[in-house]
């Protein structure tokens, strides 16, 4: 779906050096038209959402697609975090399911994420901060092969570092493809387009949990 993939590439943008995570890279008000939703849409949404990774149709996932299901549900936390403390915690309820997470577990972990905004989104001007750290010269854009290296190695925190095809969508996104110079990345345009790219996905997604029970793969 398309807006799983705008969804997908925020977080492609998130490892700058100086980010405290990588959700520095998500775009400004994609949260605000969704604000305080109900508990009972937040359910609903979590639901929608792990059920177009349940693959199975088992009420588990493997646990290397949790991050993605996150970024779908409008959080992003860093590769680290999912390592380190989300992943082991979905996991403790149950350690004899070697990889996979469970449904149950993976509802009270996102609800209480999502109600205390752990890894909401950043704005546009936080977004936009970080990308100046990198055009010193205030040109307006970044050479692609300046962000492939910055991104690669996440400042220097190899984990969270982007790894072949997270690089390549990153890139084929963000580059501005119809100007002379394909190379560079114009940040307002990228951080512009990845601001309503998002806001899109999460507007569609909490429409979507209004309805009747559709999917949220169909959906989209």
């Amino acid at each position: 779906s398309s807006h799983f993939g705008s969804s997908r590439l925020a977080c492609s943008s998130r490892p700058l050096p100086h980010c405290r995570s990588r959700r520095k890279m998500a775009a400004s008000g994609a949260m605000q038209d969704v604000s305080a939703p109900s508990l009972q849409k937040l359910r609903k949404v979590i639901r929608e959402a792990f059920s177009y990774f349940d693959k199975l149709g088992n009420n588990t996932v493997p646990s290397d697609d949790i991050g993605s299901i996150m970024r779908y549900l409008g959080q992003f936390p860093s590769e680290s975090d999912l390592k380190d403390i989300i992943i082991p915690e979905l996991q403790d309820d149950d350690p004899s399911r070697d990889g996979l997470v469970t449904f149950e577990a993976f509802e009270k972990v996102m609800l209480r994420n999502m109600m205390d905004r752990a890894y909401d989104p950043d704005d546009s001007e936080t977004i936009l901060a970080a990308f100046r750290v990198l055009d010193p010269e205030g040109r307006g854009y970044i050479d692609a092969s300046v962000m492939q290296e910055h991104l690669s190695t996440r400042g220097g925190k190899a984990a969270d570092g982007f790894k072949g095809k997270e690089m390549d969508d990153f890139l084929g996104y963000a580059r501005d493809k119809e100007g002379v110079d394909s190379g560079r990345i114009y940040y307002e345009d990228y951080v512009a387009k990845l601001n309503a790219d998002i806001e899109t996905h999460l507007e569609h997604l909490y429409q979507d949990a209004r309805g009747s029970g559709g999917d949220a793969a169909r959906a989209n």
